[in-house]
């Protein structure tokens, strides 16, 4: 049955039912304030391309309990009161202590079990947490031709275990797509291909974790025209998410100049009226990294942006969001410290003029 529910996040809220009982639909939160301000971030314990996170992955490869503590601290000190885990496994294999019979072996870490790290952090520090649904292999639908007739099934029942091993904590809110669904050639609708695949793995999640909060993260789709609006909304019907949180794509735009984040944003002031019927929030994923630096074998990593872009975004899509969360704070925006000891060039200046700017903000 198709579940749809229109709720803004507020703690406090309650745990994820037990699997098999659907949660209550919550009463509608407050509007946005539309203010430019972030309040939500992804975090990854191993990113799928150890290229893109030169500047944190190593790191964070050792990382204990007690590191994992002090950076969910600290974005609740920047104003965050969300956190997307963006993969609870790598490449197939759990980054926590899964069911080795549905989820498969654990990936071997320092840390037992990093997942339940970072849950007990957001509970202790009042955020709340999406739990990451992957990674079989990248994140790009169109990048994982070789998805096997298991993926269906090993997602959702990824789903039903970390629900089983974390659901009776409060900061759990539901779960996040980590397939990204992409815009069709020309914008405006997303790729068929991509929907229906969606709809298919998000089918099969449903019924492992009835009344669970489901978030995908796609491209944004441009500036859809007038005859696509019909198709569109019958797209986000087939899609039975709750949150779709549009990439900006601010992080391409030198290499891709057609991925204009101004115009993503008058695309979703034009789209927000299709989310409302169809129940479900649009949040806007802000990219606070440029994609432009190389390592000597060609591959691009993630630099911090500049604060001017980002302030630049964040005024962009604040009138329409029903919340603006960024990739990421982790190694591009993060304070550093003993226990956070990650980050490129960029990323202190870039964390501290983002404070500056949340207090001017807060204070006018």
């Amino acid at each position: 049955m198709k579940q749809n529910r229109r709720t803004i996040l507020q703690p406090p809220s309650p745990p994820l039912a037990p699997a098999g009982l659907p949660r209550t639909r919550p009463a509608a939160g407050p509007p946005p304030s539309h203010r430019p301000l972030i309040t939500g971030s992804f975090l990854d314990i191993q990113h799928v391309n150890n290229w893109d996170a030169q500047h944190w992955i190593d790191e964070c490869r050792e990382w204990q309990d007690e590191n994992w503590e002090a950076i969910v601290a600290d974005m609740r000190a920047m104003g965050l009161d969300t956190v997307i885990l963006t993969n609870c496994a790598l490449w197939g294999r759990p980054l926590y202590p899964a069911n080795r019979r549905t989820v498969g072996l654990q990936w071997p870490l320092p840390c037992p079990d990093p997942v339940g790290a970072i849950i007990r952090a957001c509970e202790k520090h009042g955020l709340g947490i999406y739990l990451g649904l992957g990674a079989f292999g990248r994140y790009s639908l169109n990048a994982n031709p070789d998805l096997s007739p298991e993926h269906d099934t090993w997602l959702a029942s990824m789903a039903h275990d970390l629900r089983e091993k974390y659901g009776r904590y409060r900061a759990l809110r539901g779960f996040y797509l980590s397939a990204e669904a992409h815009a069709a050639k020309g914008g405006g609708l997303f790729e068929p291909a991509d929907c229906a695949r969606t709809a298919q793995f998000v089918k099969a999640i449903r019924e492992r974790v009835p009344g669970a909060k489901l978030m995908m993260s796609p491209a944004h789709l441009g500036r859809p025209r007038p005859g696509q609006r019909d198709a569109l909304r019958r797209q986000l019907e087939q899609l039975n998410v709750d949150i779709v949180a549009y990439q900006d794509h601010a992080g391409f735009e030198k290499l891709y100049p057609e991925l204009d984040f101004n115009e993503a944003a008058e695309g979703y002031r034009l789209i927000k009226p299709l989310h409302e019927q169809a129940g479900q929030e649009l949040w806007v994923n802000c990219e606070v990294f440029e994609y432009t630096a190389k390592r000597p074998d060609g591959r691009r990593i993630c630099t911090p942006c500049s604060f001017a872009r980002l302030q630049r975004q964040l005024r962009a899509a604040a009138p329409v969001a029903d919340k603006l969360i960024i990739y990421q704070y982790q190694g591009l925006m993060n304070k550093r410290s003993k226990q956070v000891n990650i980050g490129a060039p960029g990323t202190d200046a870039l964390h501290d003029a983002y404070l500056r700017f949340r207090a001017k903000t807060l204070a006018s």
